[in-house]
This record gives C-alpha cells, structure tokens and sequence, in this order.
C-alpha cells in the first residue's frame, strides 16, 4: 500500500525511562517546565498508560506528522510586528493550534486508511522517545532550539486487550 508522505511506519519503537523528566525541564515562562505535568492531566505523565501498556507492541505502528513552516509564519510576523523580536514572531501561540489541527486531520485519515483503533498525539508522555524513533522510521525532525520546519507528531497503532480501553485520544495544545 502506499501511503501519504505524512505517514511514516515505525521501525523500531525506542522508549525511555525519562518520561516525567522531559516534562520538567525548563523552557521560558515555565521555569518548573510543562504546566500539563504539574496539574496531572490525563494524557500527560505521571497519569499517562505507558506506550506497552496502551499499544498492542506485536502490531505496527506509524507516526503520523504535521508540517508547519515556522520561518515563513516568523517573517509573516515580522512585516505586520516589525518591533517584535524573533522570538515573539514564533511565539506557538500565533501558530501551534494551526499545526496541531492538520496533524488531527491527518490523523484521522491515517487512522481510517490503516483501520488502526489507538492514537496519541502526545506519544512522549507514554515514554517514546520521538526524535530517536522518527529518524530510525526515516521522517527528520529538526531540534527545538532551531526549528524552521515544525512537525507535531502523532502515534498510531492498535489497541493492547482492545475492548478494555477507550480510544486515548490526546487533545493537547
């Protein structure tokens, strides 16, 4: 089968025992790190299934990928804001709902595609470690500190002891 550019079969799962951890590093505004950790919100750790105990691991599984050119948004900003620094052009609150909006359609169509029944579009919080295993599957993913090309990243598989978990289906923005 062929499949969209935007889906990437998983080669080989990489996982890490720093889920939780990632969540606290520091970023600017949040000194403690994700405000979703500290509220113990479902999809996030420490309250999220871990990636084995969500997904059947015997099946496959896809990562599915949004794409949001962040340079272009930054020099958008930056005609209409040209006192703006850099950093408030590429604010994720001007952009990020627009990227986590095609990575849902993209999602859905996927998982229709494929006849998958488990997702997450937060695969991180359930202990994938993303960038590892999105490069092992062949889809780049540019670090954080110089992003120009976003990617939000969704997990798509199926389902461990199907009937006894409803869909995990992760709303995070």
């Amino acid at each position: 089968m062929n499949l969209p550019s935007y889906i990437y079969p998983v080669k080989r799962l990489v996982v890490s025992d720093h889920v939780g951890r990632w969540c606290q590093l520091p970023y600017p505004n949040h000194p403690k790190g994700c405000p979703n950790f500290w509220e113990a919100k479902e999809e996030c750790p420490p309250k999220a299934p871990s990636v084995d105990e969500y997904f059947d691991l015997s099946r496959a599984l896809y990562f599915v990928h949004s794409e949001f050119d962040l340079n272009a948004h930054a020099d958008m900003m930056k005609q209409r804001h040209p006192h703006w620094s850099d950093r408030q052009c590429r604010c994720v609150l001007y952009w990020q709902s627009r990227s986590r909006k095609q990575l849902k359609q993209r999602t859905s169509k996927a998982a229709s595609l494929l006849g998958t029944d488990a997702m997450t579009m937060i695969p991180e919080a359930m202990g994938v470690n993303v960038y590892v295993t999105a490069r092992l599957a062949g889809l780049r993913l540019e670090p954080i500190r110089s992003l120009s090309l976003c990617r939000h990243v969704a997990l798509l598989g199926w389902r461990k002891n199907s009937g006894q978990l409803s869909l995990f289906r992760h709303n995070h923005t």
